[in-house]
């Protein structure tokens, strides 16, 4: 598989470890700047990635509450 799939396999387990672990929002933002300076050559602004990371958190978060 080649593309973009493949970009993304290579740093979204990482990004997922992330969330779903100890790291707060500042270090996953802070890997999301990264990751857009090293492997997709474009910088959005911090702030973006930090709401990024945010809504990750709580996406997980809502994935882990149960069902009733």
């Amino acid at each position: 598989m080649d593309g973009p799939e493949d970009e993304y396999r290579a740093y979204l387990p990482e990004f997922w470890r992330l969330v779903a672990g100890e790291a707060d929002e500042l270090a996953i933002a802070e890997y999301l700047g990264s990751i857009e300076r090293e492997r997709l050559c474009v910088e959005t602004s911090f702030e973006h990635r930090l709401d990024i990371s945010k809504k990750a958190r709580a996406l997980l978060a809502a994935w882990r509450m149960p069902v009733r």
